[in-house]
């Protein structure tokens, strides 16, 4: 009798195994939010780098954002005299989206089932955002490139889990890895550094079965030439709630990548805006040109050209000031004493708006000239006058753009056999790399004549200049020649005109 019962209870727990297994999923999509690095960026590619497992780079418990807390304010984290991370400030960036050092890209990590429980994502080529954010040379011409992938990123997952016994984590890869269980840091290998492994058993970690905790994983490649995440768990992943980007626990930062908005519009005086106001789609608004405190420039923002800055037109149109600029507190003026206003619209009528006439106090000559300053602080930027505005033109000849190719040099290291401390035994299921999806390059502007040249600055008052030609109609540009003739007769005053437009 004792034997029958036994072959039942066993019969019954092959049955309710089987069951198990076959009410498990295939796969576990654990939804993440990668923040592709610039590695321009102080604590990504270091030069002079400590190849090895640094712990203590962050506190122990998890911060009240959701994110790890760097250990040391101000201060870098260095070993054996060399950088680790330069400071707070730099490791902000590495799970916080800030405009230009960082592109937030949402990411799906696929782990699938090996066993009765068990989940595995196992990949020494981890590159999942190849030609997106940085490395996308369309949108960022001049950004680095390192032999083929995208190996400068930091990615973040955010889950929950219901202990019931029995539960672990083992984790091997490279670079800086962090996992924190009940927002508690349980595995710690920070730093730069080849394929380390880690298991946490939560059997070991004082839980109460059935109740649930949060689980938060981060993960950074900081360095060539290597990328390697390996994840082995049976844990039971939940989450809680999507953002608007479909991000688990995520903060829409991810939502204009998921929108697939334009980082780079062709029209350089707009920019990207994506968020709660306009319902995560995305739009362009106006670009703001604050570029300079001197208070002697105005800037603007103009289409082909971008921020410009130029003089500030100080004139008060008050014959009896002296007109000056500060570029700490902008225009003033200086008096002049004992001066007669006279009557600047009667006698002194400005023909050219970009030779405003005034009349002279001081009587003789009547009237004065004061030109419109156009000057423009960038070297390959011509500023000149036309109908009392400053029209900008590019002057310099334009070099073509070559994205810069970086050959790293590669510390060799010898990848060390991980053998992860779990009681099952995993058949590795190949991986493959997600292929980036492809980047619609913005169609070229139709080629247009070139801008007219400026009127010269000795051009007499009265004389033709480009505009009343109109070469552009035509399709042709507009330029200005010598009068021959004028120059060896020396003719001078009014009508005498030294320069001749030309349509070419």
């Amino acid at each position: 009798m004792k034997y029958s019962y036994l072959l039942l209870i066993l019969l019954l727990s092959n049955l309710y195994k089987e069951g198990f297994s076959q009410g498990q999923p295939d796969s576990i999509v654990l939804s993440a939010t990668i923040y592709d690095e610039s590695p321009i960026v102080t604590d990504f590619e270091i030069e002079t780098y400590y190849n090895g497992v640094v712990e203590g780079i962050v506190q122990p418990d998890l911060g009240a954002d959701g994110t790890p807390v760097y250990c040391c304010g101000d201060s870098p984290v260095t070993e054996n005299g060399r950088i680790v991370v330069h400071n707070q400030s730099t490791f902000y960036s590495w799970f916080h989206s800030v405009p230009g050092v960082n592109v937030p890209i949402p990411y799906d990590l696929t782990l699938t089932r090996v066993g009765d429980s068990t989940y595995a994502y196992q990949s020494n080529s981890f590159f999942p955002i190849d030609g997106n954010g940085f490395d996308n040379s369309t949108v960022y011409p001049n950004e680095p490139h390192y032999l083929g992938h995208n190996f400068h990123f930091c990615m973040k997952i955010h889950y929950s889990f219901t202990y019931h016994g029995g539960e672990y984590f083992t984790f091997s890869g490279d670079d800086d890895v962090w996992v924190f269980f009940d927002d508690v840091l349980r595995i710690d290998i920070g730093g730069i550094h080849t394929a380390a492994s880690r298991t946490v058993n939560m059997d070991d970690l004082g839980l109460t079965v059935g109740q649930s905790y949060p689980w938060d994983f981060f993960y950074c490649e900081r360095h060539t030439s290597q990328s390697t995440l390996n994840i082995i768990t049976n844990l039971n992943f939940t989450c809680s709630a999507y953002d608007a980007c479909g991000v688990c626990d995520g903060h829409n930062d991810t939502c204009c990548m998921v929108n697939q908005c334009s980082e780079s519009p062709i029209n350089p005086c707009l920019i990207q805006a994506c968020g709660p106001d306009n319902n995560y789609q995305c739009e362009f608004v106006d670009k703001i040109c604050n570029t300079t405190n001197d208070k002697c420039l105005v800037e603007s923002c103009e289409i082909g050209f971008g921020c410009l800055a130029i003089p500030k037109n100080c004139n008060d149109n008050d014959p009896c000031t002296t007109d000056h600029c500060d570029p700490a507190i902008g225009c003033y003026y200086d008096k002049f004493d004992n001066c007669d206003a006279c009557n600047a619209v009667d006698t002194c009528i400005t023909n050219d708006l970009c030779f405003p006439r005034e009349c002279n106090p001081r009587g003789n000559p009547p009237c004065l000239i004061n030109p419109i300053n156009c000057t423009s602080t960038d070297p390959c930027i011509f500023s000149y006058c036309e109908n009392g505005v400053c029209i900008p033109t590019y002057i310099c000849t334009p070099t073509p753009s070559v994205t810069p190719t970086v050959t790293p040099t590669v510390t060799p290291t010898v990848t060390p056999t991980v053998t992860p401390t779990v009681t099952p035994t995993v058949t590795p299921t190949p991986t493959t790399t997600p292929t980036p999806s492809p980047t619609t390059v913005p169609p070229r502007p139709t080629p247009t004549p070139l801008p007219a040249d400026p009127p010269p600055y000795d051009l007499e008052e009265g004389c033709l200049v480009c505009r009343d030609l109109d070469c552009e109609k035509t399709g042709k540009s507009c330029t200005y020649l010598e009068n021959e003739t004028i120059r060896l007769f020396e003719c001078k005053g009014v009508g005498c005109c030294k320069y001749t437009p030309t349509c070419y």
